[in-house]
């Protein structure tokens, strides 16, 4: 029942925040730029109606030092994306007679380490500093592909929509696109639009993803065949 709160909380915050990229802040502040007195894992600890799955697995992952000393710019899954990629997970090993996860401990560090360095780049960025991306003209305007802190190409963009006729004249939407095939990477993108972005704690950038249509690391089904082989109850 807790769980059901949590969640229909995170579905009124997701709600409000859809246009949030264009105020540039996460909370209405007043300020045209969330800060935050504190390092990133400082952030998630003082939000964990939003986090605080995410705070679990920086610490199953051992990645903390990364969110409390680098510079970074984190595109943050909120903890029912986690959750999502959870319970396919389980459904998967249930479908397949194999024995269920019990918790996130079940899954060892390197399978949240390897998923969780995919939203994790160096240095502190925010929506201004990425190209345009127009994901119905990919050959013109395809965003900037990056190397994400574990090694996986990522495309990152800011879509520019529309308004009162003039194209490219309106909000702008941040997003990071998982790419699965560096040879042909114009292709099968899996898309990570951001409800929120620019948060800014005092080492680096955290844009917020839509929750409610984002898996953790992307590709449920990859997810599953790296936690066979992560699992510690196989």
């Amino acid at each position: 029942m807790k769980r059901y709160f949590k969640w229909m909380l995170l579905l009124l915050i997701s709600v409000a925040l859809l246009g949030s990229c264009k105020k540039q802040y996460y909370f209405d502040t007043g300020q045209s730029v969330a800060r935050f007195n504190g390092n990133m894992l400082q952030y998630f600890e003082a939000n964990p109606e939003l986090f605080d799955t995410l705070l679990q697995v920086i610490k199953i992952a051992k990645l903390e030092n990364y969110f409390k000393d680098s510079s970074l710019t984190f595109f943050a899954p909120a903890d029912s994306s986690i959750m999502k990629t959870y319970y396919y997970i389980n459904q998967n090993f249930r479908a397949a007679g194999m024995d269920t996860l019990k918790g996130l401990e079940d899954l060892k560090p390197e399978f949240w380490r390897n998923n969780l360095m995919m939203y994790m780049f160096q240095g502190a960025r925010g929506i201004e500093d990425f190209p345009q991306l127009d994901l119905s003209n990919l050959y013109s305007f395809s965003g900037e592909y990056a190397t994400s802190v574990g090694g996986q190409v990522m495309n990152i963009g800011t879509v520019f929509a529309d308004a009162r006729g003039l194209k490219y004249k309106g909000y702008r939407r941040l997003y990071l696109n998982y790419v699965p095939s560096e040879s042909a990477p114009l292709q099968n993108w899996v898309q990570g639009p951001v409800a929120s972005c620019n948060i800014q704690p005092t080492n680096g950038m955290i844009h917020v993803l839509i929750y409610y249509s984002h898996y953790f690391g992307f590709d449920p089904y990859q997810a599953w065949l790296q936690a066979k082989y992560y699992s510690s109850v196989h």
